[in-house]
């Protein structure tokens, strides 16, 4: 199986509420183009999970508006979560519908899944509109292997 993981696009500084930061038109132009480079990967994707906060829902649904699917908000993707409640929620996918799935979500949770599951110790960064493609039989740490990863231009 497949699992993506995208981190949001590049998003307005902190000033207020965290879950409320929009992206900015470069962290829009980012996402896309991310879009545009690895769109033949991304046209396998299933079904599409993101952080319920507005800059994921927004970089979220530029993939979504591609792909023709719904972007389903999952609270478990904000950045603070543990890892392993994700890899709890995804060992509950068992339905081949589903897969490849795209997560969408914030540091520090996509930099902790991807090296965790790839057992990297950090060596993979995950900056703004970066997308990391695993494949795994199993989602526990150590067990996935990294196809790719994108990072923007």
């Amino acid at each position: 199986m497949q699992l993506l993981i995208l981190r949001h696009g590049n998003a307005e500084p902190m000033t207020g509420d965290d879950a409320a930061r929009q992206l900015t038109e470069r962290g829009r132009a980012d996402v896309a183009q991310i879009c545009e480079m690895r769109a033949d990967e991304l046209a396998a994707v299933r079904a599409i999970w993101a952080s319920p906060f507005a800059r994921t829902q927004q970089t979220a649904q530029i993939v979504a508006e591609r792909l023709g699917l719904p972007v389903i908000s999952k609270s478990l993707l904000i950045g603070d979560t543990a890892p392993q409640t994700v890899l709890d929620a995804l060992q509950q996918e068992d339905g081949a519908e589903n897969w490849p799935l795209l997560l969408v979500s914030h540091q520090p949770l996509v930099g902790s899944l991807v090296n965790g599951l790839c057992g990297s110790d950090g060596e993979h960064a995950m900056g703004t509109s970066s997308l990391a493609c695993l494949s795994a039989e199993v989602w526990a740490n150590g067990c996935a292997e990294l196809e790719w990863l994108q990072h923007r231009e």
